[in-house]
């Protein structure tokens, strides 16, 4: 039976491919469309429950407030970033079994008018 050898440029290309994949980071971005009057408690509560990822050892991720003038756009946005996929479903996990964080997203329920979350991916670093 004959050895079937692979080019070194060939397994060179796969580790290389395989180091890339890993380096991806997963970014999330919530974003918050406050209703009327609300913006600033919408802030505050996206805050606090960052204070809550805190106390139960998740990501914090960082708020952010919209302080455009032309209205456009989401009022608040809550973005994270994970070190790789599994660290995000990890994440959203652990939240689940807690469920400690049921009562920040219904009280940010009552604050809204529209809500939006985006998952993206990081070509590798």
């Amino acid at each position: 039976m004959k050895k079937i050898k692979y080019p070194l440029i060939l397994i060179l290309a796969f580790t290389s491919f395989n180091l890339l994949a890993q380096g991806k980071k997963i970014i999330v971005m919530n974003q918050y469309w406050a209703k009327e009057g609300k913006i600033e408690e919408v802030y505050q509560h996206r805050l606090y429950a960052s204070e809550v990822r805190k106390q139960l050892g998740l990501a914090v991720g960082r708020v952010l407030l919209n302080t455009s003038t032309d209205g456009e756009g989401p009022h608040v946005i809550w973005e994270c970033e994970y070190p790789s996929k599994e660290a995000r479903e990890k994440d959203t996990e652990l939240l689940d079994e807690s469920g400690q964080f049921d009562a920040v997203m219904e009280k940010m329920g009552t604050l809204i008018d529209k809500f939006q979350r985006t998952v993206y991916e990081t070509g590798g670093e």
